[in-house]
């Protein structure tokens, strides 16, 4: 039996299973965040980002939250249905919808959900640069790796 072979097996498996624990920490708060507040996660980044401005076109949240452009503007149908943003044309090119958020969105911004991010980074600033560079990296690959499979293609 090749040891080394045996110890990448190991290490792959742990590997495997802490993005399992991390799927799972996400799925958990996802489930609150829809109980207490009726959001989904992408929803209230959304929220977040709008409320941080007056407006915003689709195109531009999507590039801030890395999120497409289609999935951003099913998001904010939904958004929209809550009556937590309005769509309106842009004064300068009337072809241009920008997306603002309500009164009715701002209340939940002001509720404070918090992202399950803002806890990440609270932990996060607490590691020394080398090791946030390092976790960068790693996690960058580990992305990399995942995304060249053809799986996601559907």
């Amino acid at each position: 039996m090749d040891i080394n072979n045996n110890n990448n097996n190991d290490l792959s498996e742990k590997i495997l299973i802490t993005l399992r624990q991390i799927a799972r920490a996400m799925s958990i708060y996802s489930k609150s965040l829809d109980k207490h507040f009726g959001l989904t996660s992408p929803q209230l980044i959304i929220l977040q980002e709008l409320s941080q401005t007056d407006q915003m076109a689709i195109g531009e949240i999507a590039r801030k939250i890395s999120l497409s452009q289609a999935t951003v503007t099913d998001v904010i149908d939904r958004l929209e249905a809550k009556g937590l943003v309005l769509r309106t044309k842009n004064s300068l090119d009337r072809r241009q919808v920008l997306i603002k958020i309500t009164s009715n969105g701002k209340n939940i911004i002001n509720k404070g959900p918090s992202l399950l991010q803002k806890e990440f980074l609270i932990e996060f600033d607490k590691l020394q640069k080398w090791e946030q560079h390092l976790l960068l990296s790693s996690v960058e690959r580990i992305a990399l790796m995942m995304k060249t499979k053809n799986y996601l293609k559907g």
